[in-house]
């Protein structure tokens, strides 16, 4: 049978199949580095210095995922910032464009990847190696004119990005800010960031130590560290690509940064990506009250109640950037009888139903599948899930924060007569069996291991052995990693096991089924 596992590991599989590998993002980065390079070089007419390459965008943020186009993996974006020391008075938008896309065509590999022109960048597709592709999409752009705007709108580090205009392919200036977003994003994730870096990041210095990627603990990248808001806006980016993905109202789905902005701006610290989700579900769904007929805007209630979004008295929406007051994420939401207003909370309750209205344990490809990883067996119901309910009072909750990075699986034996057999999770057993439990785990010693029994069903209860409670291990061996019982009560009971270090639970097994007949 399927193993049955904690809806938080759950998540935790599911949102680290959308991660960049160690050895990919390295990749990554000395690509990044290379054309850093060559366009810092270039020489561009009138330019008063050498131009500012940086990243931007999910790779900036710890964000990344494999977006899902045509029902399978996508490449990679990366996305990058080419702003030339030009005085934007004294030039214009084409004349960006081009010097940094001629620059491009200069250079005899660059000029073989390069793509069509883009409305806004420059694209360079990256062969697949191993499965994985890359773009890079390149932002021309220049410094914004300070003085043209008030301190409360705009920051020191606004640029003017060139955007070319699909309707007759002339050119104007837009403004974004991706670095003071960046630095906006870091403070709201960095109480959380803090908590978890230190360990998270010896975890996987162990875990690749045989790699030797890293050198040490330290020389590992920030992005590899993810706390429980990079994961949940991981898992809703690559849910909203497949749910749209050949959906009729496509064009019109979620795009990333408000994804990004309404997850952040919402998010309250939770420890576990469960929670961080039932709050930015919550909270998303109450300004849905916005989209009623009925709805009269009254500035009030909307300062009160809508801080996120913001339907307007003229029926358009307010979505804006944080760190750029004067760009409004949503100033398309009123266009076509406000479709994407109507996609983005139809998603809201797909998210609902999909993440969050789950029991507490559950099938480990719930996810998996929700996600598009398994197209074959996504048809799994949330009817079925809730099957699953292992939600009992007697239940101790986990005391330590729960950061699950590594993995542990249960194995277990009953003896029959003088030889031990094996049984899966769920098989039927007798009474009066001696049962053996084997953990294993990719966390590396020391560690403490700690086990937790639970038992249903009026028999037990009636002999008051529910149990439930989380004990540290007793018997003798590697870490604690077996747990001797026996079966005495009829009913569905459960084993799982913890693994704890440096006070944190970093894996946990899920439950290990006990079914007594």
């Amino acid at each position: 049978m399927s193993n049955i596992i904690s809806r938080e590991e759950a998540l935790l599989n599911a949102a680290s199949k959308l991660d960049i590998s160690p050895s990919k993002y390295r990749q990554a980065i000395e690509r990044f580095q290379s054309i850093q390079t060559y366009l810092t070089e270039g020489e561009y007419q009138d330019a008063t210095g050498q131009p500012e390459i940086y990243l931007q965008g999910s790779f900036k943020l710890g964000t990344e995922i494999r977006p899902y186009k045509d029902s399978k993996d996508a490449d990679y974006d990366i996305d990058i910032v080419c702003r030339l020391e030009h005085e934007k008075e004294k030039t214009t938008a084409d004349v960006v464009k081009h010097q940094v896309g001629d620059h491009l065509k200069e250079h005899g590999t660059y000029s073989k990847m390069l793509d069509d022109e883009g409305k806004r960048c420059w694209t360079l597709n990256y062969a697949e190696q191993d499965g994985i592709g890359f773009h890079m999409d390149i932002l021309p752009s220049v410094q914004e004119e300070w003085n043209t705007f008030s301190d409360h709108y705009w920051h020191r580090s606004a640029i003017a990005v060139t955007n070319q205009n699909s309707e007759d392919n002339s050119y104007n200036w837009t403004t974004s800010n991706p670095k003071d977003f960046a630095e906006w994003f870091y403070d709201k994730n960095k109480a959380t960031f803090d908590s978890v870096k230190l360990d998270q990041k010896q975890l996987l210095f162990e875990s690749y130590r045989q790699d030797g990627l890293f050198t040490d603990r330290d020389s590992i990248p920030n992005i590899h560290v993810k706390t429980s808001l990079q994961r949940a806006i991981q898992l809703l980016k690559r849910h909203r690509d497949v749910r749209f993905c050949h959906h009729e109202n496509e064009k019109y789905k979620p795009i990333s940064m408000i994804i990004t902005v309404l997850a952040t701006q919402a998010y309250r610290n939770e420890s576990t990506i469960y929670e961080t989700l039932g709050n930015l579900v919550d909270t998303f769904s109450r300004h849905a009250d916005q989209m009623q007929p009925t709805f009269r805007f009254d500035e009030a209630i909307a300062n009160s109640s809508y801080t996120l979004i913001t339907r307007r008295a003229d029926g358009t929406w307010n979505i804006p950037n944080p760190t750029n007051y004067g760009e409004n994420f949503a100033d398309k939401w009123h266009e076509d009888n406000h479709a994407r207003a109507k996609a983005f909370f139809k998603w809201v309750t797909w998210v609902k139903d999909d993440f969050t209205n789950i029991a507490e344990s559950l099938n480990e490809s719930h996810y998996i599948n929700a996600l598009g990883f398994d197209e074959a067996n996504r048809a799994l119901t949330t009817s079925t899930i809730r099957a699953l309910v292992f939600n009992v009072p007697h239940r101790e909750k986990p005391c330590w924060p729960i950061s699950l990075v590594l993995s542990a699986k249960i194995t277990a034996k009953f003896k029959n007569y003088r030889s031990w057999e094996s049984f899966q999770s769920g098989d039927p057993l007798k009474k009066k069996v001696d049962l053996l439990f084997t953990a294993t785990t990719n966390v590396q010693s020391p560690f403490q291991v700690f086990w937790q029994v639970v038992n249903t069903g009026e028999e037990a209860e009636n002999w008051g052995q529910l149990r439930g409670q989380i004990r540290p291990s007793t018997t003798a061996g590697v870490g604690g990693l077996t747990q001797k019982e026996a079966t005495a009560y009829t009913g569905v009971h459960w084993v799982e096991c913890f693994i704890v270090k440096n006070s944190m639970c970093v894996a946990r097994s899920g439950e290990f089924i006990v079914r007594v007949v």
